[in-house]
């Protein structure tokens, strides 16, 4: 159901407003890394910055929050959209899966064990 590219839209605690989040590599032993898109506020991390037009559910000028970089079971995510607690979104395009990868390797605030998760998946251009 869902893959490398994917977007969905869903908050982490019931506390926390929901953010759309992008899955970034293909599955691994059950696990992919999710990166979560936000607005950009004048503290945020500008590595990757998202455009109205860039995706469709992007509105006003967003960004992604390495900080929220996360290593998760697929299963989950798809139990989620399944019974409502996310809802699926729009991939997004190669180019911009690109960018974000690159960023999630740049980013000072990602975290170890995610930046050698994706490290260790040996990722082409083109997956």
């Amino acid at each position: 159901m869902l893959s490398c590219g994917d977007t969905f839209y869903a908050s982490d605690d019931e506390d926390v407003e929901p953010h759309l989040f992008v899955i970034i590599t293909p599955p691994h032993e059950g696990d992919v890394i999710t990166v979560s898109v936000t607005t950009r506020r004048q503290k945020s991390e500008a590595l990757v910055i998202l455009k109205v037009g860039d995706h469709p559910f992007i509105k006003w000028e967003s960004v992604v929050s390495y900080r929220h970089a996360q290593i998760r079971k697929l299963k989950q995510l798809e139990a989620a959209i399944d019974s409502g607690l996310a809802a699926k979104r729009e991939p997004i395009s190669g180019s911009l899966l690109r960018r974000i990868r690159m960023g999630l390797m740049e980013s000072e605030f990602t975290e170890y064990g995610v930046l050698h998760f994706y490290l260790d998946l040996k990722i082409s251009d083109d997956e």
